[in-house]
């Protein structure tokens, strides 16, 4: 948001920094070498990773509402999910091409490779702005084998696309004269960005006050910044900014879906923001240290730099960094790794013609700088991605096994829509914040009842309060890969033992040993019988070991129980 006669309105105009160097104005061919084998790597990592890296449970969650877009459901009302819909929008047509597969997941994960590429095509052009041509290679070299950016962004997630359209809107805002058009598609972008993820929020308080630090520095600087100007220009961004996501409010109310979609983006977030302000932590008073210093630390950035405009970029740059982290540290209710990937490509950019300058000096050890960051990233990121094992064929394994056993109209119990081809008996995801409405009495917990009514047979054991888990443990049984079906075990075979049972299904009586006959309820023993709710009395001869009653479906598809002594 940088606008002045005195400051270039291109960073094509920007003149570089006159710094002692004993390194050529142009990229070498040996550099331009290592430079292409860094990017080999960088984007077989990622392939790697797409295939072996760990699932978050975010990731089905989020492919779940697409297969809901994608088999005519609406979200929020239909399927829940907290989140902005606008990427499982997107998604849905690219999702349906791929049909039902339970390693769904990872070419989906694939499809986000190329919002990895723009973001590091963002990342050069705005990091252009800042210094060289040298500078902004190596900078988008280091951005992309940034830990916690290389893996949030190798997963499916909003987070992808939202962390993409922050890159371009902070590339139209370094990009050139902040007016005009350039204003209007920032606003618009950030409508866009706006639709993806809610804490698009604290990405715009961010930008504000980074803007803020730099009309204070220009002033002190003795350059001139136009208030009216940036006002005027700011009334534009606000115009393109609304675009997006009223055109989404609108097509919600159509659907009377929109008491629904502002429960699920707004109100159903909101509920730990209270507990996380009342706590009194030293995390407190990061976000006020970081207001008061930011200027002085931009008065000092511009001092040093002979090219104001380059200086006034890498200000802006530097303080939405560290205004978002302190933002996060100091009220945001549940920090995941995701939530850093908008800030981290940001303190490359600003600290990269710092390292630059270093790299220039004549000291011994100055020509390793770049290597050594990028030798520490690298180890870091290998550390935490462990590409060599295989991570990922677990999930994987879980959701064919459920595909297997289980028929399309088939509900299934899952903690965030982990098995993503199947409808969820609850309506909540069960997670963090939901668990926190239960306990507020905010949301009533009525899993049991709907499990009974929706005649689940299958679930994975999720994130749940203690009485339901109980339940959980006493109607459904589970295998090796802790996959539960509807039914118990009897323990040790005796002439008659009595049971109940909840879930209204086809039960089949299997024993460790031999084949079992004898009476269920005073009928012959049948390979499949009914059960409803309630007591029931099973006499079992010819047969020896533990016995159990599981779901009928599952045996006839060849579930393998998980025997144990009770």
């Amino acid at each position: 948001m940088l606008q002045n006669a005195e400051l270039p309105p291109t960073a094509a105009d920007s003149a570089p920094v006159p710094v002692p160097t004993r390194l050529p104005a142009s990229i070498g061919v040996g550099e331009k070498i290592s430079a292409s084998l860094l990017f080999l790597l960088l984007f077989a990592l990622r392939i790697i990773c797409v295939h072996h890296y760990r699932f978050d449970s975010d990731e089905p969650q989020h492919l779940h509402v697409v297969w809901g877009w994608a088999n005519g459901m609406l979200q929020y009302r239909d399927i829940f999910d907290n989140h902005s819909p606008l990427f499982q929008m997107l998604c849905a047509p690219l999702f349906k091409l791929f049909g039902v597969r339970a390693d769904v997941l990872i070419p989906m994960r694939h499809a986000m490779l190329p919002l990895f590429v723009f973001d590091l095509w963002c990342v050069y052009k705005i990091a252009s702005t800042l210094g060289s041509k040298r500078m902004a290679l190596w900078t988008t070299i280091a951005a992309g084998f940034s830990p916690i950016f290389f893996l949030v962004s190798t997963e499916f997630r909003t987070d992808d696309l939202w962390v993409s359209l922050w890159l371009l809107a902070l590339m139209l805002v370094t990009g050139g004269e902040f007016k005009g058009g350039r204003a209007f598609s920032v606003g618009l972008v950030f409508g866009a960005a706006f639709a993806v993820s809610m804490k698009s929020s604290l990405l715009l308080v961010s930008l504000l006050l980074a803007t803020g630090v730099v009309y204070l520095v220009a002033r002190k600087d003795g350059t001139s910044l136009k208030l009216s100007q940036l006002t005027k220009a700011c009334a534009l961004t606000l115009l393109g900014m609304v675009i997006i996501p009223g055109l989404l409010v609108a097509y919600f109310a159509s659907q009377g879906a929109l008491h629904e979609m502002y429960y699920g983006v707004i109100e159903h977030n909101t509920v730990l923001g209270g507990n996380k302000l009342k706590k009194l932590s030293i995390k407190r008073f990061l976000f006020p240290i970081a207001l008061i210093a930011m200027p002085f630390i931009g008065s000092w950035i511009v001092r040093l730099r002979t090219d104001r405009s380059a200086a006034l970029r890498q200000v802006l740059i530097l303080s939405a960094a560290i205004f978002y982290g302190a933002a996060l540290k100091s009220f945001w209710p549940l920090i995941t790794d995701q939530d850093y990937l908008p800030r981290d490509p940001l303190l490359v950019l600003a600290l990269a013609p710092g390292v630059a300058w270093v790299a220039r000096q004549r000291l011994p050890w100055s020509q390793g700088v770049i290597a050594l960051i990028l030798a520490a990233e690298i180890t870091l990121l290998l550390k935490q991605a462990r590409p060599w094992r295989n991570e990922a064929i677990h999930k994987i394994e879980e959701i064919a096994e459920v595909l297997r056993l289980t028929n399309p109209d088939d509900y299934v119990m899952d903690g965030k829509g982990e098995f993503i081809f199947r409808r969820r008996p609850f309506y909540y995801v069960l997670e963090g914040v939901t668990i926190a409405r239960m306990k507020r009495g905010l949301i009533a917990d009525d899993i049991p009842q709907q499990l009974v009514a929706t005649k689940t047979c299958v679930l994975l054991m999720p994130r749940m309060p203690a009485e339901d888990k109980k339940w959980v443990q006493d109607n459904y049984i589970f295998d090796t890969q802790k996959i539960g079906v509807a039914g118990k075990q009897l323990g040790t075979v005796k002439p008659s033992m009595t049971f109940s049972t909840e879930i209204p299904a086809n039960y089949t009586i299997i024993t460790q040993k031999g084949a079992p006959s004898g009476t269920l309820d005073g009928q012959p023993l049948k390979s499949s019988q009914f059960l409803a709710p309630g007591k029931h009395e099973l006499r079992v001869t010819g047969a020896q070991g533990l016995v159990a009653v599981v779901w009928s479906q599952a045996v006839e598809r060849g579930y393998n129980v998980h025997w144990r002594f009770n």
